[in-house]
């Protein structure tokens, strides 16, 4: 039976890719076969389709799946995917979804799935990540920042997703901006202390800021994928993710 695991945020911006690439290597260097989905994609033309979270997941674990499976919609304009849908007169249909991703699951150990911005962002008018996430039968890992907002973004996240009654594996924090200054320091300190006692869900982290992520992504991810935070958050989703049926 396989398994599989998916990757949300507090925000858009936040280092989804950057986590589900390094889980995906993490799971990989376990000696499990990884694949990698990245259900619906925004802002992306055929133009810099090289550079898009789709691309970039499978670049990191050398799959040779093609794009169009990893990622089921491409939409160019940068908005929520029901816009984006809209604007191009598409329809995303979840179902379309769920199939791609079982196709997937039974070529893998692990699936990792890339949700679009946060948990609560609209696919469809009448469907949503976490409605995604439900369908998908899979717990979440919770991406958030470790900075300022970070602890009224986390807890909003992770109650709409226990809300849904979807288990959240860990929340995993990242560093989006350097923290150059000692306000910025006591900032993160105290977010990560705060969100550690009461987030109800193990925290790892943070994540350091890397600039030039987009020139270095596959190095980054490789050399992330041995972090203390990310060997845990491989054996956090392994203990807690549910198999598929």
């Amino acid at each position: 039976m396989n398994r599989g695991i998916f990757i949300t945020g507090t925000d858009t911006g936040v280092g989804k890719t950057l986590v589900a690439a390094t889980l995906a290597v993490a799971l990989k260097k376990a000696g499990c076969t990884v694949g990698v989905m990245k259900p619906v994609e925004t802002g992306i033309s055929s133009s810099n389709a090289r550079h898009s979270d789709a691309a970039r997941l499978t670049s990191v674990i050398e799959s040779e799946e093609p794009l169009g499976v990893v990622r089921p919609y491409r939409f160019t304009l940068p908005v929520a995917p029901v816009a984006a849908a809209q604007a191009e007169r598409k329809i995303i249909d979840p179902d379309t979804i769920r199939t791609v991703y079982r196709q997937l699951a039974t070529r893998y150990d692990w699936t990792v799935v890339e949700g679009v911005g946060g948990a609560l962002v609209p696919i469809t008018p009448n469907t949503d990540v976490a409605d995604l996430i439900v369908q998908l039968r899979l717990a979440a890992v919770v991406v958030g920042r470790s900075g300022l907002g970070g602890i009224n973004h986390a807890r909003l996240t992770i109650e709409a997703l226990r809300r849904r009654n979807i288990a959240v594996a860990a929340l995993v924090l990242n560093q989006t901006q350097p923290t150059r200054s000692k306000l910025a320091l006591i900032q993160e300190r105290t977010t990560i202390e705060w969100l550690q006692k009461h987030a109800g869900v193990p925290v790892l982290g943070p994540l350091p800021y890397q600039s030039g992520l987009s020139r270095r992504f596959r190095q980054t991810a490789v050399r992330l994928s041995r972090s203390a935070a990310v060997t845990t958050l491989a054996k956090l989703v392994a203990a807690s993710s549910p198999r598929n049926r």
